[in-house]
């Protein structure tokens, strides 16, 4: 965990954790359930010597901007980056439901976005989620009204290894035996952080509010807009996003690189699969 600040924009406050680096900076978008200073990725830039600079989108955290789409929201990542004086960005980055955030930042001209970067990311130009289960039941569990409950729950289960075992598993498609045993340590206790971080706040339920299927010709214009060279990167075995909206973002972005990873669950970077992803981000960044 980072530390967060607030800056005062055109449509509001936004939060935002910002730690320099030798190199230019990344502009990173968190995914669902987690502020901008929750490390659900970020790490594997700061490890390179890349600046980070994390919002936490519409919803969620300190950011009090109304329940902005990620279109609308994309000019106020401009305001911010005006602020802190950061003109040269190396990336834009999204993870999870982040992606489409960071897809609409490199959408924008504006941005002078050089590379888009996008990990376990959904929607894509289909639905998401991906049941109907999850659809119904989304909205309802991680209300702004339930959600502090649900998260206090899920911090008293993760204190203990059985219990983080039990969470992870329902990120992972593959069996929890098969994987469990290659988290070591530390792997634990940053899994543990990550859940012990997150908050729904009124964010999940404008995130998903942007996953239906009848806004997918919106979603699509967005994406395929997308000009910059583009890294996807998705697991067949992440149970919390369909490796189809990794296939589909490839297949849509007009200069896009597909990497399956072999990552066991949706917590792609936390393992012994990280040294490599992070291998693979630094190569095309660099390229």
């Amino acid at each position: 965990m980072g530390e967060s600040r607030l800056l005062y924009t055109s449509a509001g406050t936004v939060e935002i954790m910002y730690i320099p680096g030798d190199l230019p900076p990344v502009l990173f978008f968190p995914g669902g359930h987690c502020s901008a200073a929750s490390d659900c990725g970020w790490g594997m830039y700061s490890e390179l010597g890349h600046g980070v600079l994390s919002f936490s989108r519409p919803g969620y955290g300190g950011t009090r901007v109304g329940q902005l789409s990620a279109a609308e929201f994309a000019p106020l990542t401009r305001e911010v980056c005006e602020q802190l004086g950061i003109s040269v960005i190396a990336a834009s980055v999204g993870v999870s439901f982040g992606g489409l955030q960071a897809a609409c930042v490199a959408a924008d001209r504006e941005n002078d976005v050089p590379r888009l970067i996008l990990h376990s990311c959904a929607p894509s130009c289909l639905p998401y989620p991906d049941s109907r289960a999850e659809a119904l039941l989304g909205p309802v569990v991680f209300s702004p009204l339930l959600q502090a409950l649900v998260w206090r729950l899920v911090r008293g289960i993760v204190r203990s290894d059985s219990g983080l075992r039990l969470m992870m598993s329902n990120l992972s498609t593959l069996p929890v035996n098969q994987w469990w045993g290659l988290l070591g340590a530390d792997d634990r206790t940053e899994a543990r952080a990550l859940f012990n971080s997150m908050r729904s706040d009124s964010g999940f339920v404008n995130d998903l509010r942007q996953g239906r299927a009848r806004d997918v010709a919106t979603r699509r214009s967005v994406i395929a807009s997308v000009q910059c060279p583009t890294l996807v990167t998705g697991s067949p075995y992440d149970g919390g996003v369909d490796f189809v909206h990794a296939k589909d973002f490839a297949e849509t972005i007009p200069d896009a690189t597909l990497i399956e990873l072999d990552s066991p669950s949706h917590i792609f970077w936390i393992g012994p699969q990280r040294a490599q992803l992070v291998s693979t981000i630094n190569s095309f960044i660099n390229e």
